[in-house]
């Protein structure tokens, strides 16, 4: 071995090194010719399985005149060469059209004259893959009579493929939608569900105050933390807060404290500890025991909420859209024939649904379903179901604790129909519930009843609560009635709360208690360019109080150009306490941006006035900070006819760690600090790591070896030294994609895989594991000992067998190589030699180092 020269280089980037490792003075076709050679060379290799027809087929044949030299040397089927698999049964993921779709085992046989191995389809598998077997049966290409059979997709449907990546035991199959069965949309198979990993994390939010007001100086500060540990299918979850501050006694408060797991079979979740009843049914109460409860979020999109089946006839092979309010929610093609449409997903709670049949001949027939929601509602056939037992763990230290028991259900009867319904149990305590919702042509109703019986110190007590839910939407008008609740309890009607709290009062009949509730809620559009009305009312009555609570509020918001403006007006009345009063305010806001860029910042003004004579300006501008775009500024100044002058300035940023911000308050009798902070801390077994607030399901990102890594699916979110990243946020039960930013990792590092596919449980803290290789980028440039070149396409390994790279036409290959000293082994046609090579140090500033290297 002779060594002849090396060098450094920064004159081109790593990415550009890699895609033409040729030098730049080639020019005209003679470049352009090796470089298309060059990406034969380096595409054709890269998959570890892929079918093919016959036994030649998997091996291209190409011209080797084409390549510079007349390819005499090249020996392009031995380059082309690809792995098999070995006959057996591998457990792996399948993806259908790159979906993921279910986890199984998988046989691998021998099953045809070109000696690969092939996975084994059997009926079975291909039903459940969601291929529609039935119309293969029609066209005869498949015998029902050979349940084990092994199929080629490729040879049953046209188009169909099949490869398989050993490496990742990954099977991925792709068939054409129109042999596949139309499933419940946003489907995803439990066997792919993820538990995760064995891990802790403390999810926190600090904030504290100093504030200072005619001389006297004051402390506060609050510490609210969520706590969880995972262990196997188990999550242990807590929620705490601590207080402290001037003339406050430190106060340490706990609100839940739980297990829970999935019940897979029920599509439910299990909790064993301190938490709260569903409130479906009956008013929701803290207790101590155990509750088993449906969970909507294990089910397909398309079979969660409410939706009306819809049925209809087409004359030909026709395709059926479903709109709602202007927007296409659905598009389908269906035979001939009645057909049904049971998996809509509306996208509101209400609107009319507008069916088109489009027909082979492009006429059209047009039809309404009528549909509105309410939360009781559920489809027909679907049960939504909750019960608890166990003892009342009231927040206040002085309440009892009787046993208690709840059942909630509702059950949707027909297309329109949803029956609901419970039974609720405690210690001198019963209640029943029954009731019914119905969509109809003016909205959707729901009408239940609900008896109580207490007794309180030998007073027997009962009572009835009857409670009143309707919502529309008016497509005319394009009001949307969100929610109108009237609910009107006797006198004796106790919920079990209030049961609770009247075993603390002497005469077991506190005063206060609710009468009547109405609650309005509507918005209306008024067009593109008139803006929006919303409307929300609240009128309160008592037993044995006179008087009411009524609360008003309206407004209006639109926009002119780039300026929003909103008008705002509410009334508030209350009557029913010791502190009478009654208030009207009117408020204008106004924001407009200072640029024509979507960074621009933007000023605001605020204007306020109520019936006391009290009137308030307020002006600010807010934005990111120059050059930043995960930090924040707010700067607000204003004037109040009560306090004077004021103005605060205050500044947030988002880091990969945590959340923080930082404020100032000043005004004509107090200045006030403030500071705060919130995110998380993550134990694992690969250590620990600080990130942003995180939810009840999240993922860790393990980069192996690599630090700084960004995930472009999530901003801000970074590795650390460990090459951990903590995600924030996953969506439960569905698939997420998880994708690595290669573009500053730099040229000494190379991502083996770029984005990951998780579908995590709830609660779950999922792993996302992605390859990657760390070392020295090195464009290596290779002669024989005679000086002439190397073939194209020879092998370049590490002294373990590892491919490095590829040679181009001119003999250089570009490799990342994790020693400074070592010998490269070169192969081609039945042929190799061997080259010694050692780096220099890098100089500073280069991307990459230039090797020249005889090969003996």
């Amino acid at each position: 071995m002779k060594r002849i020269s090396a060098e450094n280089s920064s004159g081109l980037s790593a990415r550009a090194q890699e895609s033409m490792a040729a030098p730049r003075d080639l020019v005209g076709k003679d470049f352009r010719l090796r470089k298309l050679a060059l990406a034969v060379a380096l595409a054709l290799p890269g998959a570890a399985y892929a079918h093919s027809t016959g036994s030649e087929a998997s091996i291209p044949e190409f011209d080797l005149a084409f390549i510079q030299g007349g390819g005499e040397q090249l020996d392009l089927a031995e380059f082309l060469r690809q792995d098999n698999v070995a006959p057996g049964t591998y457990r792996v993921d399948i993806y259908v059209n790159r979906a993921l779709t279910g986890r199984r085992d998988i046989r691998f046989d021998t099953i045809d004259k070109s000696g690969k191995t092939k996975p084994c389809l059997t009926l079975d598998v291909l039903e459940k893959l969601g291929v529609d077997v039935e119309k293969l049966k029609r066209n005869g290409v498949i015998d029902t009579g050979l349940p084990d059979r092994c199929y080629d997709v490729s040879e049953l449907i046209e188009k169909a493929s099949v490869e398989y990546d050993a490496a990742r035991l990954q099977l991925h199959i792709g068939i054409p939608q129109a042999a596949m069965l139309r499933s419940a949309r946003g489907y995803v198979d439990p066997a792919v569900w993820d538990y995760g990993v064995n891990a802790g994390f403390v999810n926190y939010q600090f904030s504290g105050r100093r504030s200072e007001n005619l001389g006297s100086t004051s402390d506060y500060y609050s510490l609210g933390l969520r706590n969880g540990l995972n262990i196997g299918q188990w999550r242990l979850r807590n929620e705490s807060a601590l207080t402290d501050g001037s003339g406050n006694k430190r106060r340490f408060t706990s609100n839940r404290t739980f297990a829970e797991r999935d019940i897979t079979s029920l599509k439910s979740q299990l909790t064993l500890g301190e938490t709260y009843t569903s409130s479906q049914t009956f008013d929701s109460v803290r207790f101590l025991g155990v509750q088993l409860s449906s969970d909507e979020a294990m089910l397909p999109d398309s079979q969660r909420g409410y939706a009306p089946v819809i049925h209809g006839t087409a004359q030909t092979n026709a395709t059926v859209e479903v709109s709602q309010n202007g927007y296409l929610l659905y598009s389908t093609t269906v035979s001939p024939g009645p057909f049904e449409i049971n998996d809509i997903y509306p996208s509101g709670s209400n609107g009319d649904l507008e069916i088109t049949v489009i027909e082979a001949d492009g006429s059209r027939n047009t039809f309404t379903q009528v549909y509105a929601s309410l939360p009781q509602m559920v489809r027909r056939g679907m049960l939504r179901y909750n019960a608890a037992a166990g003892e009342y763990a009231s927040n206040n230290p002085d309440d009892a604790a009787p046993s208690l028991a709840t059942l909630g259900f509702a059950y949707g009867l027909t297309n329109a129909t949803t029956l609901v319904g419970g039974v609720q149990w405690a210690e001198d305590y019963r209640a029943t519930n029954v009731g019914v919702t119905q969509n109809t042509p003016l909205g959707a109703f729901a009408i239940d009843v609900t008896q109580s019986n207490s007794e309180i110190r030998q007073q027997q007590n009962r009572g009835q609560s009857l409670r009143l839910n309707y919502a529309k939407t008016l497509a005319a008008t394009n009001t949307t009635f969100t929610l109108a609740t009237y609910r009107y309890s006797t006198e004796d009607y106790r919920t079990l709360g209030d049961h609770v709290t009247d075993l603390r009062f002497m005469d077991g009949n506190r005063r206060g208690r609710a009468k009547n509730r109405f609650d309005l809620t509507i918005n209306q559009s008024l067009g593109s360019r008139g803006g929006s009305f919303y409307l929300n009312g609240t009128e309160q009555r008592y037993w044995n109080v006179p008087g009411s609570s009524q609360q008003l509020r309206v407004g209006y918001s639109n926009n002119w150009g780039s300026i929003n403006y909103n008008l705002d007006a509410s009334y508030s009345r209350n009557d029913a306490s010791n502190y009478k009063n009654d208030t009207k305010q009117v408020a204008l806001s106004i924001s407009m941006p200072l640029g024509s860029s979507q960074r621009s910042s933007r000023i605001s003004s605020n204007l306020n006035y109520d019936n006391q004579g009290r009137h308030s300006t307020q002006m600010g501008v807010n934005g990111n900070l120059p050059g930043q775009d995960d930090a924040y500024y707010n700067l607000q100044a204003g004037h109040d006819s009560s306090g004077g002058a004021s103005g605060s300035a205050s500044l947030s940023a988002v880091t990969s760690m945590a959340r923080v911000n930082a404020g100032y308050s000043h005004g004509r009798d107090y200045q006030t600090f403030s500071a705060g902070a919130s995110g998380s801390v993550v134990a694992h077994a690969g250590g620990i790591n600080l990130g942003q607030p995180v939810g009840d399901t999240f993922t860790l990102a393990e980069v192996s070896g690599v630090s700084n890594a960004k995930f472009s699916s999530h901003a801000g979110v970074i590795t650390g030294k460990n090459g951990y990243a903590v995600v924030p946020s996953a969506q439960m039960y569905r698939t997420n994609w998880l994708t690595l930013d290669a573009r500053d990792l730099g040229a000494d590092t190379e991502l083996l895989t770029t984005a990951q596919q998780l579908v995590p449980r709830r609660g779950s803290i999922t792993l996302a594991r992605f390859a990657a290789e760390s070392g020295r980028r090195v464009q290596f440039e290779l002669r024989s000992v005679d000086g002439s070149h190397i073939p194209f396409g020879a092998s370049v390994q590490d002294e373990n067998g590892k491919v490095l790279g590829v040679l181009d036409p001119k003999g250089m290959a570009l490799a990342l190589v994790d020693q400074e000293e070592a010998t490269l082994t070169v192969k081609w046609k039945g042929d190799s030699c061997h080259a010694h090579y050692i780096l220099d140090s890098r100089k500073p500033g280069t991307r990459f180092d230039k090797v020249q290297l005889v090969c003996e």
